[in-house]
């Protein structure tokens, strides 16, 4: 057996390895639905998606393997990526001598036949490997070849995406930590004009780079993975098993899932815009312009919309649209499936000083804004999760969504200086409770 040999680089492989925290992590269905499509192509019993440390290749999918990891020292993925092919194949190890003796050869599992595609940083480094296995001889054609390729980009995609997310939740716990520290400091230096100034300044620093994170470094990978799967369903579907053709349509609506995540990843963010454009307007006209961009939905499920009590609000009418929005779209897919949903919204003008639980100003008027509907409710000691981010209560096989709808109500809610309350139960509905200072009493956030 001919070991391979040490990457010149091998310090800054093991960081970039280390940068996607994706070692030991679980099993997850994106990965394994690419290591069983390379499999189904390559007509291969083992497929596996490897990242190799120091002492280790582990394997973060492995289809028909079921070992997770190997010593490096017998790993083939070694020479995948110190070579300079752009795939390595052994057509049969038995007779390669950098192989023959090799205990993966000699022993379980048998290995005969490898072809590894390097995974690979933007810089060109590689760190793993996407490979397919056979216990015997096999020539890959050209386009089983260019399919395996295609799969290692969408490999490297997925990683890529989970360190970008990983970096903006650290990003946004680093700047929350921070500017709780700078806002202590400066109310107790400065006026209340310059309190206003700096937080600003931070906000819009936090916009952009969360707008830039939106906008590119999530959404060009994933314009990246959709090209790939029409290319392999184009290329390849029709020479697919049943079940390889399943895979790829659940792969196809992972990546949907993931731009459905990252528009309101976007929507979310939006909600920070300084926009001190405050204006005094009905209620039922909100309620009706949001009824006119959800005319279809309204209709499909029958749904039944109705402002028995109007008042006036003082409110961005943009940002409460979008409340508006969510709590509606909320209401018709947690509806019972054989009910037509009924959501009713009404408003009232009330003291501050009625609500002392709410610790609302005493001396303040507020907007009571009560938005009800007859879905599924939930149980009451859930009334804080719900209004967090990523937090669900439901699975995808349930009812889709991505956890962020009802964060950004509150987050609305909240850039008003208002506050948001929940009432359910399950089975029975829910009616959220929004109070909005009125006119001039709301200072912009």
């Amino acid at each position: 057996m001919i070991a391979a040999k040490i990457n010149d680089r091998e310090k800054e492989r093991l960081a970039l390895i280390n940068s996607y925290s994706v070692l030991d992590t679980l099993p997850e269905k994106d990965y394994d639905n690419l290591t069983q499509l390379a499999a189904e192509i390559c007509q291969t019993p083992i497929s596996l998606i490897t990242l190799l440390d120091e002492k280790r290749q582990w394997f973060k999918s492995h289809y028909g393997l079921e070992a997770s990891e190997t010593p490096i020292e017998d790993a083939f993925c070694v020479h995948a990526i110190t070579g300079d092919d752009t795939i390595f194949i052994t057509e049969d190890a038995r007779r390669d001598e950098r192989f023959q003796d090799n205990p993966l050869v000699t022993g379980d599992p048998n290995v005969v036949f490898y072809a590894g595609i390097p995974l690979k940083s933007t810089s060109g480094l590689a760190f793993g490997t996407l490979c397919v296995i056979d216990n015997k001889p096999r020539i890959l054609t050209d386009s089983q070849k260019e399919s395996l390729n295609i799969l290692s980009e969408q490999v490297i995609n997925l990683l890529e995406l989970r360190k970008n997310k990983l970096e903006l939740e650290r990003a946004h716990r680093k700047l929350k930590k921070f500017s709780k520290k700078l806002e202590k400091k400066v109310f107790q230096r400065t006026n209340q004009l310059e309190i206003k100034t700096i937080k600003l300044e931070l906000m819009i620093n936090d916009l952009e780079s969360f707008n830039h994170i939106c906008s590119h470094d999530l959404q060009e990978p994933l314009r990246k993975i959709q090209m790939f799967i029409s290319q392999v369903s184009d290329t390849e579907f029709n020479n697919l098993s049943e079940a390889g053709k399943h895979k790829l349509e659940r792969i196809d609506l992972s990546a949907a899932r993931m731009r459905n995540l990252i528009q309101d990843l976007m929507a979310y963010g939006s909600t920070e815009i300084i926009d001190n454009s405050l204006t005094n307007i009905s209620l039922k006209k909100l309620v009706l312009d949001v009824k006119d961009v959800l005319s279809e939905e309204l209709k499909e499920h029958k749904t039944v919309l109705r402002v028995p009590k109007d008042c006036e609000i003082t409110v961005r009418p943009i940002q409460f649209k979008q409340l508006l929005f969510n709590l509606f779209t909320n209401a018709i897919k947690f509806t019972k499936k054989k009910d037509r949903p009924a959501i009713k919204v009404s408003g009232k003008v009330v003291s501050g000083a009625d609500y002392p639980a709410l610790k609302l100003s005493e001396n303040t008027q507020y907007s009571r804004i009560e938005v009800s509907d007859n879905g599924i409710g939930f149980d009451q000691k859930y009334e804080s999760k719900i209004f967090e981010i990523f937090q669900r209560l439901h699975n995808d096989e349930e009812y889709q969504g991505t956890g962020i709808g009802l964060a950004i109500v509150k987050r609305i809610v909240t850039t008003h200086n208002g506050q948001i309350k929940v009432e359910s139960n399950l089975g029975e509905g829910a009616k959220f409770i929004i109070f909005i200072p009125l006119a001039d009493q709301i200072e912009s956030k």
